[in-house]
């Protein structure tokens, strides 16, 4: 009977985003940032540059057949890593509100200043 009162489904498990404000740019290595975020990463991809993108992803979704109240919520972020194993920058960001200063520092500049190089 409890089943049919509401369903609940994951993807993935939970991870700590207000911590994406204490990586450091050419410091934080995957493992620092894996125990930041409190888990590891879900994925990863090599680009054709050699730098390797990580992958958090958390997803929730909650429904209730009796009052047909349906709730979810994303968020995910990818981090790249440079070929000698540091962070560069946060190259994909979904449902995760940064700092303007952090979202500076960690999103827009990385990606301008490598948009900007040959």
């Amino acid at each position: 009977m409890l089943l049919m009162c509401g369903a609940k489904a994951t993807i993935g498990k939970e991870f700590n985003e207000a911590n994406l404000s204490q990586l450091q740019i050419g410091q934080t290595t995957l493992a620092e940032a894996a125990k930041l975020l409190g888990r590891p990463a879900d994925d990863s991809q090599v680009g054709q540059s050699g730098a390797v993108g990580h992958t958090w992803t958390y997803i929730q979704s909650k429904s209730s057949i009796w009052t047909g109240n349906v709730s979810s919520s994303a968020k995910s972020v990818m981090l790249a890593f440079n070929t000698d194993g540091t962070f560069q920058r946060i190259f994909t960001l979904q449902g995760i509100a940064l700092q303007p200063e952090d979202m500076r520092r960690l999103v827009a500049e990385p990606a301008a200043a490598h948009a900007a190089s040959p």
